[in-house]
C-alpha cells in the first residue's frame, strides 16, 4: 500500500472555534505502532465537551475522533502483531489502550488505567481519527471479521463499547427489566444490546420523536416522550414496583428521574459527561437499597471482540444505527447537528476504499 507524504485532517483551534480542515504531514508509526488508513469516524457527544472547553482543552492543532476504523497501513519497529495483522487488514481502533499491568488493569478494571487516560485517541495525548491517517499502539488494534462493513464499525469501539460495559456493570440479562433514559447513540445502542441479551421490558424515555421510533426499531418494547406528560407515572404503570435497571445516558445526567423509577434494590449506571451536579436524598438511596454506579468505557481486550463477533453473527447491526454520513469537509457541519439532536449516530468517511 502506498504510502502518500500529506493527508487531510480536521485541527483543533481552540474552545468554542470550529474545526479547521487542513493539510498536514502523515504520522509516522513509532515503536510498538501501527499507521492506520481512516475509513471512518464517529461524532460523539463528548467531543463536545471537547470543543466547549468543559474539559481541559487539547493542544491547538489536535486531531480529535476517538470512535474509528480502517484499514492497516505498516507497523513500526517492534509490534509483536498479536492479531497476525497484514496491510490491508480492516480493523476497528480502542480510544482505551489500557498498560495491563498497573494496579487497576490486574484487577481486570483496565478501563480506568491510568496510562490509558493519559492517552486515549481523539480525546487526551494522542491524535486520533478525524484525519485520512492515523498512528496508534497496536495495543488498541482489533481485526474486524469480513461479515461486517469496515465503515460501519466504527461505531463499535465507542457508543456499542460504552453501552456494553454499562449493561455489563448493571447485570443486563434475560428477563431483566430496562429503562434507558436518552436514546443518542449510546442509548439506542444499550437498547439493541438489551434486546440481543434477552432483557425485558425495555422502555426508552427521550424527548425526541425520531430517535423513539429508532429505539423500537432496535428492540424498545415501550417508548416515552418525556414531553408529553408525566414520565414517571407512564413507567410505572408498565412497572408498578420499579425498574431492575435504570441506564441514564444522556449529557449533563441528574439522576431525577432514575432515582423515582428504579425498583427497591435495582441499579442505576449512568455513563452521561456533563459538568452537572447531582443531587440524591441520602435517606432514598439507603432504604431502598439502591445501587448507583458510573461506568467509563469499556474493556477493550475483551468487549471489542465480543462486540465484534455479536456483530459479525446479525444478533447487533451497526448499520442501523447509523443515521448520517458525511464527507470531511462537513465536519462541522456534523458538530452542529449533533448539538440539535438530528442524529441517531453520525460518521466522518475520511477513505471509501
Amino acid at each position: 500500500m502506498k504510502i502518500p507524504i500529506k493527508m487531510r485532517a480536521a485541527l483543533y483551534k481552540a474552545p468554542g472555534q470550529p474545526l479547521e480542515l487542513a493539510e498536514t504531514e502523515i504520522p509516522t508509526p513509532g515503536e510498538g505502532e501501527i499507521l492506520i488508513k481512516v475509513a471512518a469516524t464517529g461524532v460523539c457527544h463528548s467531543d463536545l465537551h471537547i470543543l466547549d472547553g468543559e474539559i481541559v482543552p487539547p493542544p491547538e492543532g489536535f486531531i480529535l475522533g476517538h470512535e474509528v476504523s480502517g484499514w492497516v497501513v505498516d507497523f513500526g519497529p517492534r509490534c509483536e502483531n498479536p492479531h497476525g495483522l497484514s496491510p490491508g487488514d480492516p480493523v476497528v481502533i480502542s480510544w482505551i489502550i489500557p498498560c495491563g499491568k498497573c494496579y487497576w488493569c490486574v484487577r481486570g478494571q483496565e478501563n480506568y488505567c491510568p496510562y490509558a487516560a493519559a492517552r486515549m485517541p481523539g480525546l487526551v495525548g494522542l491524535n486520533g481519527g478525524h484525519a485520512e491517517y492515523m498512528s496508534v499502539p497496536e495495543t488498541a488494534v482489533f481485526p474486524i471479521p469480513k461479515e461486517v462493513d469496515v465503515h460501519t464499525a466504527a461505531v463499535i469501539s465507542c457508543a456499542y463499547g460504552t453501552a456494553y460495559r454499562a449493561l455489563k456493570e448493571a447485570a443486563v440479562g434475560p428477563g431483566t427489566s430496562l429503562v434507558v433514559i436518552g436514546v443518542g447513540g449510546v442509548g439506542l445502542a444499550a437498547v439493541e444490546l438489551a434486546s440481543a441479551l434477552g432483557a425485558r421490558p425495555i422502555i426508552a424515555v427521550d424527548v425526541r420523536k425520531h430517535v423513539l421510533e429508532k429505539a423500537a426499531e432496535l428492540g424498545a418494547t415501550h417508548l416515552i416522550n418525556a414531553t408529553n406528560g408525566d414520565p414517571l407515572s407512564k413507567i410505572r404503570d408498565i412497572l408498578p414496583q420499579g425498574a431492575d435497571v435504570v441506564y441514564e445516558t444522556k449529557p449533563n445526567p441528574d439522576l431525577k428521574l432514575a432515582v423515582e423509577i428504579v425498583r427497591r434494590g435495582g441499579t442505576i449506571v449512568v455513563t452521561g459527561l456533563g459538568t452537572s451536579t447531582i443531587e440524591i436524598p441520602a435517606n432514598h438511596i439507603v432504604m431502598n437499597g439502591i445501587r448507583i454506579i458510573g461506568s467509563l468505557g469499556y474493556k477493550p481486550r475483551t468487549d471489542i471482540p465480543e462486540l465484534l463477533t455479536l456483530a459479525a453473527s446479525g444478533k447487533i447491526k451497526p448499520q442501523r444505527l447509523i443515521s448520517h454520513k458525511y464527507a470531511p469537509n462537513e465536519i462541522n457541519e456534523a458538530y452542529k447537528n449533533l448539538r440539535i439532536g438530528l442524529h441517531h449516530r453520525a460518521i466522518i468517511i475520511w477513505n471509501t476504499k
